[in-house]
């Protein structure tokens, strides 16, 4: 675990498993994991989240979705 990410598990809806927010000014992330997911799946969204932050994917500048695109290597 990262000193500077912090995880919450909140009721989300169905189709989302989890995103990342930044708070730019203190180099601090959450990680949002919606808790209608099995723990072993929030652990692999987990473990996909921390890599967009690894990665300064939230500072590139791109669309969410070409984020995922380029995660991923297919289309939403």
């Amino acid at each position: 675990m990262r000193d500077n990410v912090r995880e919450v598990i909140q009721d989300l809806p169905i189709g989302i498993k989890g995103f990342v927010v930044e708070d730019g000014a203190e180099d601090f992330y959450t990680i949002v994991l919606n808790a209608r997911y099995s723990r072993e799946a929030n652990i692999e969204t987990y473990r996909h989240e921390l890599k967009h932050i690894e990665d300064g994917d939230l500072r590139s500048g791109e669309s969410a979705d070409d984020i995922e695109v380029r995660a991923h290597g297919r289309q939403y």
